[in-house]
């Protein structure tokens, strides 16, 4: 009996050699929490009777930490609004471990321009956060298709394997990514089913990593601007850390977001129209006539020409743009039939096409209101509201008045 217990004793010493001897790729390229179990049988006479005894052990296979991947999302830009103006970065991140492992989100601003305040923070998945992994298994019942892939349980019979459940995204092998339908698994050393919603491009085979995806989304806040009119530049990345072995940490290429600022720039010029006068401060904005900011004279009857310019000169968009111009009635009439046989204004747009406003409260883009001629300008402008004006881009009013 005394021999018999020796022999028992070197087969499990054996098989322990033989599964610790095995080399980390081995481990590498097997799932996680996989249950490895070897059981040997002894077959003996013990004088009366043939017996045979059976001896088992089982090894659950470790996780092996692997730096995740990160993707950096596209590039943003948006109109600033106001302090803490947001925009919302993405960015991808795979797990490439062999199994479900923790990981902290960090993100952080790498350079701010034009702003004070700036800031970033996580709005989803909160951190940290899981990755589930697994690694495709085939024998002869089980043979994954481009729709239902096998891999080993995790040890626990429920509707998921290794943090991988319904709904989660999984890379399969160099497959994009798809997303799961339903996920069985029996428990012990069984095999686990996970069932896509939609097919892979390519049948997976045994040993490709099986490996969750998400999409972390990063809030970033403008701060306040610093000088109007120029873009508030941001530029951020996102650092993922795993929790159990921070040695295993991705930084991500920077995300730049462009908050543009509209700036309008307003000038106003005349020109004596009956009789041409010389001034200072000219400008040709219009149809090859001179127009001045100063200097001009005129005499009773004689008709002047103003010329209203709008320019944005930032590099946003200016919005909601009215002209409102108090006219000296007791000097001067408004022309109210100078343009287009009834017109009041013209209105040049910034593609420099002509409209013609009377001065009657109407459908049009121009009110006149003694002693005030409203006209409201830019893309999108209405006969109650004001327009967008572009980056860059002038638009100009014309109307003329009567020297009393």
């Amino acid at each position: 009996m005394k021999h018999l217990k020796k022999v028992y004793l070197s087969l499990l010493l054996l098989m322990m050699l033989v599964l610790v001897a095995s080399p980390g790729s081995v481990w590498a390229n097997m799932a996680a929490n996989t249950q490895i179990t070897n059981q040997a049988t002894l077959s003996y006479n013990d004088g009366s009777t043939a017996r045979t005894t059976t001896a088992a052990v089982t090894v659950t296979v470790t996780l092996v930490q692997s730096t995740p991947t990160v993707v950096k999302g596209l590039d943003q830009s948006t109109q600033y609004t106001g302090s803490d103006t947001q925009l919302n970065n993405t960015f991808t991140i795979t797990a490439t471990a062999n199994g479900p492992d923790t990981y902290s989100l960090t993100p952080a601003i790498t350079a701010t321009t034009n702003a004070t305040g700036a800031s970033v923070s996580i709005t989803s998945p909160v951190s940290p956060v899981t990755l589930g992994a697994s690694v495709v298994v085939a024998d002869s019942t089980h043979t994954s298709t481009t729709t239902t892939i096998y891999v080993p349980s995790d040890g626990t019979a429920d509707s998921k394997v290794n943090e991988i459940a319904a709904d989660d995204w999984v890379v399969v092998g160099t497959n994009a990514a798809v997303q799961v339908q339903s996920v069985t698994d029996p428990g012990a050393s069984g095999i686990a089913t996970i069932v896509l919603k939609t097919a892979l491009g390519s049948i997976p085979t045994a040993g490709m990593l099986v490996a969750e995806q998400q999409t972390v989304t990063v809030n970033v806040k403008s701060g306040t601007i610093s000088t109007q009119g120029t873009s508030i530049v941001i530029t951020k990345t996102l650092t993922i850390a795993s929790t159990t072995d921070t040695t295993k940490t991705v930084t991500s290429d920077a995300v730049t977001d462009t908050f543009t600022s509209g700036l309008a720039t307003f000038a106003k010029f005349v020109r004596n129209a009956t009789n041409a006068v010389v001034g200072g401060g000219a400008t040709t904005a219009y149809g090859g006539s001179t127009y001045y900011t100063t200097g001009v004279t005129a005499k009773t009857g004689e008709v002047l020409e103003y010329i209203v310019l709008v320019t944005n000169s930032g590099t946003g968009s200016i919005s909601s743009c009215v002209v409102t111009d108090g006219l000296p009635v007791n000097y001067a009439s408004l022309n109210t039939t100078a343009y287009s046989g009834s017109s009041a204004v013209t209105y040049v747009d910034e593609s420099n096409a002509l409209s013609y406003y009377t001065a009657a409260s109407d459908t049009d883009q121009a009110t006149w209101a003694t002693p005030t001629l409203t006209v409201y300008v830019g893309s999108g402008a209405t006969s109650s509201a004001g327009g967008t004006i572009a980056s860059t881009n002038v638009v100009k009013v014309l109307y003329q008045v009567t020297v009393k």
